[in-house]
C-alpha cells in the first residue's frame, strides 16, 4: 500500500512538472514586433506618426524599400505636419490583430493640392538618411517623435515599409505548478524510500523468527457466482480511486499556469506633451552653425553679398553687406567682415513654440564670446542668421531655460517686462547722447563698454566739429524684434537699432570734415553741405519683469556703419 501511495504522489508531481515546464515554453516572450505594409494608395510623402512608434517599448527602427531614392527624416509630429502642408501625404496607422496576435501598418489618404517639394537638407528635421532602393532608420522614440518617408518629393515614396521594435530579453516566468510539482515528486521519492525501508525492516524480521515451514495445502477453488460480481471491495474501491486522484490533482494545480499576455495585443503610445517643447535639440544647432558659418566664410572671401541670402538674413544681412562694401573700398585688412563664431557653443537657448518664425538664441566662442540670434520664418525654410554681436565684457548673464526645455517666445508689446523694444532704443539713445546724467540710467545701467566708447565718439565729434550742428538721433528698425523669457521672470530681448548722425555746416562756405570708415565710404574727407551718416546696431538686452526693481542692462552690441552720403547741393 505504501509504495502505491508513493507511486501516485510521484506520478502527480512528474505530471504537473511537465504541465507548468510546457507551459513556460509555450509562453516565452516574444523579442520583436514587426508591423509592415505595402502601400496601395499613390503618394509623395508618407507620414508615421508618433502614436504608431510609440505603441510598443524597445528599440525601434523603420525599414523602407521603394524603386529610386529613399529619404526618412525624424523630427516632432507637429513639426511634420506643419512641413507638409497642405500637400497631399498618405498617413499610417497600427492596426492589431488579437486572435492571429498580429499586427500591421494600414494607410489612411491624407489629401491635398499643397506644393511638392524635397525634404532632404531641411533643418526641421532631428535625423535624417537617404540611401538608394533601400533605407534603415534607427528612431530614440519619445512622447513626439514621428518619421517622414519620401523619395525626392516629386516621385513617389517608397511603397513597402516596416516598422520594428526589439523588446527588452525576458525569461518567461517559472509557473507555480512546476515548483508544486517539484516538490510532489520529491515528496513521492521520501514516501517510496520509505517504504522500502520498511517492507524491508518487516521482511527481515519474517525472516530471523519463524522456525522450519510446513507445506501449505492446496488453496480451494473459488466458486463462481451465478448472480455476477459482487459488490466492490474497499481495497477495490480505493485502486479505482487512485487514477481519479491523479487526474484530479494534475487538474487543479494546472490552475496554478500563469496566463502570458502577448505585448502585441496590447499597444501602448505615449501620451502627447501637454507643455510646449524645444525647438531644435543640439545635434541640429551644430548642423545649422556650421552650414551658415560656411557660407558666410566663402561669402567674405570674395565679398559676395548675394550668396549670403542663402544663410542669412534681416539685420544681419544688411550689416554684412555693408561690412563688405566697405571692405571692397579699402585696401587694409582692418576692414574684414568679424568672423561667425559657429562654436564652441557656451549657450543654447532655443524657443518653445509649435508656431513661426522661431527665434534661437546661441553664445559661441572662447576668448571673444559672440552672440548668435537664428530666425527661421516658416517649417520649408532654413535657420539663418538675422543678428550678431560681441558679448560685452564684465557683464552678468541671466539665468536661462535648459536648451531641452526652451524659452516662451514673447510679443514686442506683452505686458509681463518692464521695457518694451522701444523704449529699449528710447532709454539707450539718450544715455548715448547724455551719458549718466540721463535720466534713463534708472531704467537702464549706463555702465558698459558701448555705451562709454559710443558716448565717447558722439563727444568727440561734437569738439572736433565746432563750425557745424551735430544731431545724433537713435529710432527702433522696422526689423521684428527676438524675445525669449529668461528663467527670472524676464527676458533676453535682441532688436535692431540705426543710429543716424547729421552734420551741417554752421555758416555757408564752411566745410566739415571726416576720416575713417565714414570718409572712405563717402569717398572723400569732407562736404560744404553737409553729412549724413547711419549705422547699424544688433543689441541683446537682459530686460527684467515687469515691477521689478532691477535696470535693464545690455548684454551684447555691433554697431555697422551702413552708409555715408552728403547732403544739399
Amino acid at each position: 500500500m505504501r509504495f502505491w501511495i508513493a507511486l501516485i504522489v510521484f506520478v502527480t508531481g512528474l505530471v504537473s512538472s511537465a504541465v507548468g515546464f510546457n507551459n513556460q515554453l509555450e509562453n516565452q516572450p516574444i523579442s520583436v514586433i514587426n508591423a509592415s505594409a505595402s502601400l496601395t494608395k499613390p503618394a509623395s510623402y508618407v507620414l508615421i506618426p508618433n502614436a504608431v512608434l510609440s505603441a510598443y517599448e524597445g528599440e525601434t527602427s523603420v525599414f523602407a524599400i521603394g524603386d529610386a531614392a529613399v529619404f526618412m527624416a525624424t523630427g516632432r509630429e507637429s513639426d511634420i505636419v506643419a512641413w507638409l502642408g497642405d500637400s497631399a501625404y498618405v498617413e499610417m496607422r497600427l492596426s492589431v490583430d488579437k486572435t492571429k496576435q498580429i499586427a500591421s501598418l494600414v494607410e489612411i489618404e491624407r489629401p491635398g493640392a499643397g506644393e511638392l517639394d524635397d525634404p532632404v537638407g531641411a533643418d526641421i528635421w532631428k535625423s535624417e538618411i537617404l540611401s538608394n532602393g533601400t533605407a534603415l532608420l534607427p528612431i530614440e522614440v519619445n512622447n513626439e517623435v514621428a518619421v517622414l518617408m519620401a523619395s525626392t518629393g516629386i516621385e513617389q515614396a517608397p511603397r513597402t515599409l516596416r516598422v520594428t521594435w526589439q523588446l527588452e530579453e525576458a525569461e518567461a516566468p517559472i509557473a507555480p505548478i512546476t515548483l508544486i510539482g517539484l516538490g510532489i515528486m520529491l515528496l513521492g521519492a521520501l514516501l517510496g524510500i520509505h517504504a522500502s525501508f520498511v517492507y524491508g525492516k518487516k521482511f527481515r524480521s519474517r525472516r530471523n523468527t519463524r522456525g522450519p515451514r510446513r507445506p501449505k495445502p492446496p488453496k480451494p477453488k473459488r466458486a463462481v457466482s451465478q448472480a455476477g460480481n459482487g459488490p466492490m471491495t474497499s481495497r477495490r474501491a480505493l485502486r479505482g480511486m487512485k487514477f481519479v486522484g491523479v487526474a484530479l490533482s494534475v487538474g487543479m494545480l494546472a490552475g496554478c499556469v500563469p496566463d502570458y499576455q502577448n505585448p502585441i495585443i496590447s499597444p501602448k503610445p505615449l501620451e502627447q506633451p501637454g507643455v510646449l517643447t524645444a525647438t531644435l535639440d543640439s545635434s541640429q544647432l551644430q548642423r545649422i552653425l556650421k552650414e551658415i558659418s560656411d557660407v558666410v566664410a566663402i561669402a567674405d572671401a570674395t565679398l559676395d553679398r548675394e550668396s549670403l541670402e542663402v544663410r542669412v538674413t534681416g539685420p544681419a544681412l544688411e550689416v554684412r553687406r555693408a561690412a563688405y562694401a566697405l571692405a571692397a573700398k579699402s585696401t587694409d585688412s582692418i576692414f574684414a567682415p568679424t568672423k561667425i563664431l559657429s562654436g564652441p557653443v557656451q549657450l543654447f537657448l532655443p524657443g518653445a513654440t509649435d508656431t513661426w518664425p522661431r527665434n534661437t538664441i546661441v553664445v559661441t566662442g572662447e576668448n571673444a564670446l559672440q552672440v548668435l540670434v537664428l530666425r527661421q520664418e516658416s517649417a520649408r525654410d532654413d535657420y539663418k542668421l538675422y543678428q550678431y554681436s560681441d558679448l560685452l565684457p564684465n557683464i552678468s548673464f541671466p539665468e536661462v531655460p535648459a536648451e531641452i526645455v526652451g524659452a516662451n517666445a514673447l510679443k514686442e508689446d506683452n505686458k509681463f517686462l518692464s521695457m518694451d523694444p522701444a523704449s529699449l532704443v528710447e532709454g539707450l539713445g539718450n544715455l548715448l547722447n547724455r551719458g549718466f546724467d540721463s535720466p534713463w540710467a534708472l531704467l537702464i545701467d549706463p555702465d558698459n563698454q558701448y555705451v562709454s566708447d559710443v558716448s565717447a565718439v558722439q563727444l568727440g565729434l561734437q569738439d572736433t566739429l565746432s563750425n557745424a550742428n551735430l544731431s545724433f538721433e537713435h529710432a527702433l528698425s522696422e526689423s521684428q524684434p527676438v524675445i525669449l523669457a529668461n528663467s527670472e521672470g524676464g527676458a533676453l530681448v535682441a532688436l535692431y537699432m540705426i543710429d543716424t548722425y547729421t552734420i551741417i555746416p554752421k555758416e555757408p562756405g564752411d566745410a566739415v570734415a571726416i576720416t575713417g570708415d565714414e570718409s572712405i565710404l563717402l569717398g572723400t574727407g569732407g562736404s560744404a553741405t553737409g553729412i549724413e551718416t547711419k549705422y547699424g546696431a544688433m543689441l541683446l538686452f537682459n530686460v527684467p519683469a515687469s515691477g521689478s526693481d532691477e535696470r535693464a542692462t545690455l548684454l551684447g552690441a555691433t554697431q555697422q556703419l551702413l552708409s555715408a552720403i552728403t547732403l544739399g547741393g
